[in-house]
């Protein structure tokens, strides 16, 4: 055995050592491994001090071994988990406390005896439009809070939905979702994070989502809840992302003949590409489906139990749902971050570089498995090492999902008077930002939004919004 291979054991066993579970984390005995995702391990413990059961979420070691800054990093995790534990709501599953053990932390949350929703969208079982909003109700009066604390969810999905009961349910994974692609797709400060059937345009694009993504998340969910089917069915990612940059889902009421018609204008609200049109707010969004449910005529029904849908499984047993699309890193990546990939891998192993790129890409279903299984292909620790480096930059700001597009979404005719409204103000450089910027916008005032945080002059900047509103306004009355 070479010297290169007694260090790859060591530090194989040594990744092994630190994620047998622990006897204790802090003051928390760990009883079971009750969950294995990604990125995390999670495991049922139990508080001697209250005498109560709890859910103990850690990183995989191999995550942490892999961020160069890993002290910057256990700082994030701290203030994401301090943030999640200011989040008390009967809906939401209670962050307890923060634990950092052999440098490794760890979050103790409520464990809650449940299964999820993603069973019960799954089934495809159509519950009584009552219960539907009973459901929504909860989920965004979570959300509302969070959002009211300066919390946002970023993956907000069926699969962190539990059902502990018959009629209720309680959102999990506050403070973790944006760790789920941590140390190589992370989201650098609120961009591409999240489950793809649940994702918001802006999140697909790699903007700074806001709270708005998760109540688009919340529409996805409704619109399930309402149909028994997505509103952008999909067989892989670039297909998805297509249809929901350019396409509008059939009526609610289409699928459903028996929901009121009101139901359609909320789900089209609800759904919007553009966060400026969709509801503001999580309160705003409960208003709508009570109104709509008093202009409804639906005769009483029994509630569905829940509980015998999603069924009795541990909580938090998968650190992250499996996906009902192929996510392979072939699909999810852009063209050009595979080109660089490619690149930095030849550079270790020569021109088979490509072949053997394409053959990891189509069967690793996350970063950190792709470059693990590229790795193993470099002879040198050392090319190895560098070829990680290059690789995580590539990953990091990789801004593909297969590099779907949207189809006409801003016109000729709306790029050349985005430049004749920036040309007095910036000058030459006013067609080439009106080129680049339309490349990625999801509508109209998204369009001028992002023109305008290219003018420095707040002055100048208003008196650009202004110019573009007059323009909108005389175009609606022509």
């Amino acid at each position: 055995m070479s010297a290169d291979d007694n260090n790859a054991s060591s530090a194989s066993a040594h990744s092994r050592g630190r994620d047998a579970a622990p006897e204790t984390v802090g003051k928390y005995r760990v009883d079971d491994v009750i969950g294995r995702g990604a990125i995390g391990v999670v495991y049922k413990g139990f508080d001697p001090h209250i005498c109560r059961a709890v859910a103990i979420k850690s990183l995989r070691s191999e995550v942490l071994e892999g961020v160069e800054d890993q002290a910057a990093l256990l700082a994030r995790f701290a203030a994401e988990a301090r943030s999640a534990g200011r989040c008390q709501h009967p809906n939401i599953v209670t962050v307890y406390d923060y634990v950092e053990q052999d440098d490794t932390p760890f979050i103790i949350m409520e464990f809650v005896e449940a299964g999820t929703l993603e069973r019960v969208t799954r089934s495809r079982t159509l519950l009584p439009l009552p219960q539907v909003a009973e459901v929504m109700a909860q989920l965004l009066a979570a959300l509302g809070h969070a959002h009211d604390k300066g919390v946002i969810h970023r993956d907000v999905k069926p699969a962190n939905i539990l059902c502990p009961a018959a009629t209720s349910i309680k959102v999990t994974d506050f403070g973790v979702a944006r760790f789920q692609n941590l140390g190589l797709t992370r989201d650098g400060g609120g961009g591409a994070i999240g489950t793809p059937n649940y994702m918001s345009p802006e999140q697909f694009l790699g903007r700074e989502v806001d709270g708005r993504a998760d109540l688009f998340a919340a529409g996805i969910i409704m619109y399930q809840l309402l149909t028994g089917a997505k509103p952008y069915p999909a067989d892989d990612i670039p297909s998805l992302m297509h249809k929901l940059l350019n396409e509008a889902p059939p009526p609610v009421s289409q699928l459903r003949p028996e929901l009121p018609a009101s139901l359609d204008a909320l789900m089209t609200r609800a759904l919007q590409r553009n966060p400026t049109d969709r509801f503001q707010s999580a309160e705003e969004f409960i208003r709508e489906i009570e109104s709509a449910l008093q202009r409804a005529s639906a005769a009483p029904s029994e509630r569905i139990d829940l509980t015998s849908i999603a069924g009795q499984a541990a909580s938090h047993a998968n650190d992250a749902s499996t996906s009902e699309l192929s996510r392979t890193m072939a699909e999810r990546l852009a063209p050009a971050t595979l080109h660089g990939l490619e690149e930095s891998l030849a550079r270790a192993i020569g021109p088979i570089a490509r072949v053997v790129l394409n053959r990891e890409a189509k069967s690793a279903t996350d970063p950190d498995r792709l470059i693990a299984a590229l790795q193993t292909q470099i002879p040198g620790m050392d090319d190895a090492e560098r070829f990680r480096k290059a690789a995580e930059v590539w990953l990091r700001d990789d801004r593909g999902v297969a590099g779907a597009q949207l189809s006409a979404v801003i016109t000729e005719a709306d790029k050349q008077q985005a430049t004749e409204l920036l040309l007095p103000i910036i000058g030459p450089l006013a067609q080439v930002i009106a080129r680049r910027e339309a490349a990625t916008a999801i509508g109209l005032d998204d369009y001028y939004e992002h023109l305008a945080r290219r003018i420095p002059s707040d002055e100048d900047r208003d008196r650009f919004l202004t110019a573009y509103r007059k323009a909108k306004g005389a175009a609606r009355s022509a």
